[in-house]
């Protein structure tokens, strides 16, 4: 496996970009089978160059731990939740990055998987609080009301209370809820982003599990809870948690996961990569996949920039992490 760093090209008017490799790090084994692929929770990077990747327990989908690797991936810490008093086999819902370097983690207890090892009934919500080390600081109980609620994403507003949202499914359309809880866990709100839901997919399935469940991003001093597909607007939340306006994304019916927000603009991985090149006698499955990276404006919810990068298809390459 081979770890991908130094990936994006900044870009100061619309153009179609190419990524270039600068770096390549190798994995050994062991950081392989540490990492996660295809589950809910995105990795992501911190201002130090550190990648953080969500780590499940082999047997299924559930998360028990976020893995922290240095740039040059010569060591690792991990931040388990297996430790924790009730959280043994549960499962990690989002995790979050402080200014201050520590880690917060939305974990809920399992109380009952499905023969896939799935998790299908859950016990209580924690919000706990690394420091850098993976030593726990505090662990804090949250009283969600998970009555037609399924808990997606969160963020700590600047009071100190938490922000969870998630998800109602009834038919085709989503409702994308949010519940505040005070800074001692407590329950204080609940309501509803899109009252009269929004269609769910094009089809019946998706390539990602985040184009049905919304994801709450902190950037300059806002939260935007957005799901991903661009048929659902992004809504733009204070810092408070009050919902001052939405965007509307265009065009429509665009697809994708791993939202990122650069100052004005969000970059996203779009769903699913354009095959191209064809397969030769001597290299089966040559083809190589064409990886959008569409930046949307966020004052006009247009694409402004479109980035792309090659890659072999899965069953030629090892899997890669890219930032």
């Amino acid at each position: 496996m081979i770890l991908i760093a130094s990936l994006l090209a900044a870009a100061s008017v619309a153009a179609d970009i190419q990524l270039t490799i600068t770096k390549k790090t190798p994995l050994t084994p062991e950081q392989e089978n540490l990492v996660t692929f295809g589950l809910l929770t995105e990795m992501t990077c911190d201002t130090h160059g550190h990648i953080f990747s969500p780590s499940n327990r082999k047997y299924g989908n559930a998360i028990n731990a976020i893995v922290r690797f240095r740039p040059d991936a010569n060591s690792y810490t991990t931040f388990t939740i297996d430790s924790n008093d009730g959280l043994h086999g549960g499962t990690i819902t989002d995790f979050d990055l402080e200014p201050n370097d520590q880690l917060l983690v939305l974990a809920r207890q399992v109380l009952k998987y499905s023969d896939l090892e799935v998790p299908i009934e859950f016990g209580k919500s924690f919000l706990i609080r690394f420091d850098q080390s993976g030593r726990v600081l505090s662990r804090r109980e949250l009283n969600l009301d998970t009555n037609n609620f399924s808990p997606a994403g969160m963020a700590v507003l600047q009071s100190g209370e938490v922000l969870v949202v998630g998800r109602h499914l009834e038919r085709d359309r989503t409702f994308l809820i949010v519940e505040l809880l005070r800074s001692d866990g407590t329950f204080k709100a609940r309501f509803t982003l899109n009252p009269d839901g929004t269609t769910t997919s094009q089809g019946k399935t998706a390539s990602s599990p985040r184009v049905f469940f919304p994801v709450a991003i902190k950037a300059s001093g806002m939260i935007y809870v957005l799901r991903g597909t661009t048929t659902e607007p992004i809504y733009v939340l204070s810092g408070t948690g009050q919902l001052q306006k939405s965007i509307q994304l265009k065009p429509k019916d665009v697809e994708f996961d791993s939202a990122k927000i650069l100052g004005n603009e969000l970059i996203v991985s779009e769903r699913p990569s354009i095959i191209i090149g064809a397969a030769t006698g001597t290299e089966p499955r040559a083809g190589r996949l064409r990886k959008e990276l569409p930046i949307f404006s966020l004052d006009t919810g247009e694409i402004v920039d479109a980035v792309f990068g090659l890659t072999r298809p899965p069953a030629w390459h090892a899997p890669q992490l890219i930032l």
